[in-house]
């Protein structure tokens, strides 16, 4: 018999919480009792009654498990501190949405039986909008591309993740994790199944756009040099370039002295569109330097102000 840890992040869930726990338990008793289990909750400073409720759940069920953090973290901090904190032989994540179906866990369990230390779930089908699917998908063609490893398309940390993968990932000292990318790191046998999202039961996305180009921009700052290797080969291009157009002036000013060079506009022109570059990729270099000095200035990773129904 395994143990199996259940995690969800919660911020402002009031609407969602209690069913999601009472459909983790309703899974986990059709089984029979063939796995025993824990849900583990870590609360990101809700200002609604998502705290209240889950405290009622956790006095009522021992396997229920929270965490209090001091603040807001965000989402990857609160899911790897979830990750943390999982006791389990395996750890399953899911929304408090329900977006993702918890009754596809027995099937996730069953990959997991065969041997198969990671199980990812893809989803089908997506609520966002046309120009958003079509940002996401150019996103994670971009991402693929920028990065030494391939990371998963499609993917919305619905997965099931053996002991030790956990373990090895844990291992990894990152002050901004990518859950995502860290599991393309770390390997091992996957096992992948498809699943059409469910509809939000209750309360609103948190994945607002400030959110999604921050999340973006940490996968490809964790994950690849290339953009800064593409700027400096870019500069040399374009150092090249002014260059080969300044001989080439020369030479029509030595040969044909009746020869024009381009107005103040084209100038102008020129100017901003170097400017731009220019800034661009100070933006970039200052994305890389930001991510250090987030890393050596060691502030601390995650907060939990109160733990409930662990046993220390």
């Amino acid at each position: 018999m395994a143990k199996i840890s259940v995690i969800t992040a919660v911020l402002n869930e009031e609407a969602t919480v209690r069913r999601c726990y009472e459909e983790v338990k309703r899974v986990f008793s059709a089984m029979g009792g063939e796995h025993t289990y824990e849900h583990i909750f870590g609360d990101n400073r809700s200002t609604d009654q998502t705290l209240t409720i889950l405290r009622e759940i956790a006095a009522a069920d021992p396997n229920v498990k929270v965490l209090v953090y001091s603040r807001n973290f965000g989402a990857e901090k609160s899911a790897f501190t979830l990750l943390q904190h999982a006791s389990g032989d395996a750890c399953i994540g899911i929304a408090a949405d329900l977006q993702e179906p918890p009754d596809l866990f027995p099937k996730m369990l069953d990959l997991w039986s065969q041997g198969n230390e990671l199980v990812l779930g893809l989803y089908q089908n997506s609520s966002d909008s046309w120009a958003m699917r079509r940002i996401k998908n150019t996103y994670y063609r971009l991402a693929s591309w920028l990065s030494d490893e391939e990371l998963e398309k499609d993917f919305s940390n619905y997965a099931l993740l053996d002991r030790r993968v956990i373990d090895e990932m844990l291992k990894v000292d990152d002050f901004a994790p990518y859950i995502r990318g860290l599991i393309s790191t770390v390997g091992f046998k996957k096992a992948y199944f498809t699943y059409k999202r469910n509809p939000r039961t209750g309360g609103q996305s948190k994945h607002r756009f400030g959110f999604l180009l921050d999340f973006g921009l940490n996968a490809v700052i964790s994950y690849s040099i290339l953009p800064i290797r593409l700027a400096t080969i870019l500069g040399l291009s374009l150092s090249s370039l002014s260059i080969l157009l300044a001989f080439t002036y020369a030479m029509l000013k030595i040969f044909k002295w009746n020869f024009q060079a381009p107005g103040a506009t084209t100038t102008i022109v020129l100017i901003l569109f170097f400017s731009g570059i220019q800034l661009f990729f100070l933006g970039l270099l200052g994305e890389y330097i930001g991510a250090i000095h987030g890393q050596v200035r060691r502030k601390p990773f995650v907060i939990v102000r109160e733990k409930i129904n662990f046993q220390d």
